[in-house]
């Protein structure tokens, strides 16, 4: 086993929900305290049980990080499946932006936690984990470019998916470590859509049909004026 994972896999209702309120005493210190107050007595403390409990299940503070880590791991995943998986005759402004809303939200429900999994991700969760997350969510990214019914503009969908990817997390990662002035959640939305979409939907693909559209309601009006000349004409 990993010197960074758990020491102890709960079985039992009991230890779940002593592991689970672990987890969530980190979060809250992480929020409220401050990392630096993160330490694993301070959380056996919030979460209401012995140190000597809390080292039943983990080593030590990143062995916490960890699990919570591989949580937020499996919440991100099941949030791209279930958007995505549903998504394929979606609008594409529609479906960019309920993916960027849902990733921000995730973020915006433990802030602290994942300043802290920023810059300590790649410590406390080896590189093969974090690696093998990117390649699950670009591989959802990358089906539902495949069957999507937008005009993708992009012909290696494999590298489509992970620019696109790995472009709208180092963007909100930034903002959530730099917090920049004038970037709310929803400017950011907009312009990470606007980014998305530019980069991946061929737009002149949808041009003929809407010249169509025009010059059909303009023959429409055309012929409407040429049918009320000849009533005219008629009544003289």
């Amino acid at each position: 086993m990993n010197r960074k994972s758990s020491r102890k896999q709960p079985q039992q209702a009991r230890s779940k929900a002593t592991v689970t309120a672990v987890l969530d005493a980190m979060i809250r210190i992480l929020d409220r305290e401050g990392p630096d107050a993160a330490t694993t007595t301070r959380v056996a403390e919030v979460a209401g049980i012995s140190i000597g409990t809390l080292y039943q299940y983990f080593s030590h503070r990143d062995a916490i990080l960890d699990a919570l880590q591989d949580r937020e791991f499996e919440r991100a995943m099941e949030f791209m499946q279930r958007v995505l998986g549903k998504a394929a005759d979606g609008l594409g402004e529609e479906v960019a932006r309920e993916v960027i809303r849902g990733l921000l939200s995730l973020y915006a429900e433990a802030p602290g936690l994942h300043r802290v999994l920023a810059l300590e991700g790649l410590r406390v969760t080896p590189a093969h984990r974090v690696h093998a997350f990117d390649m699950r969510v670009i591989g959802v990214v990358r089906s539902f470019l495949s069957v999507s019914n937008l005009p993708i503009r992009r012909k290696n969908l494999d590298a489509a998916a992970f620019v696109i990817f790995q472009s709208v997390r180092a963007s909100m990662l930034a903002r959530m470590l730099e917090s920049p002035p004038g970037l709310d959640d929803e400017t950011l939305t907009h312009e990470l859509t606007d980014m998305v979409l530019r980069y991946l939907v061929d737009e002149t693909a949808t041009l003929p049909a809407r010249v169509s559209s025009v010059g059909d309601a303009d023959a429409s009006v055309e012929g409407e004026s040429a049918k009320k000349r000849a009533r005219q004409t008629a009544r003289r």
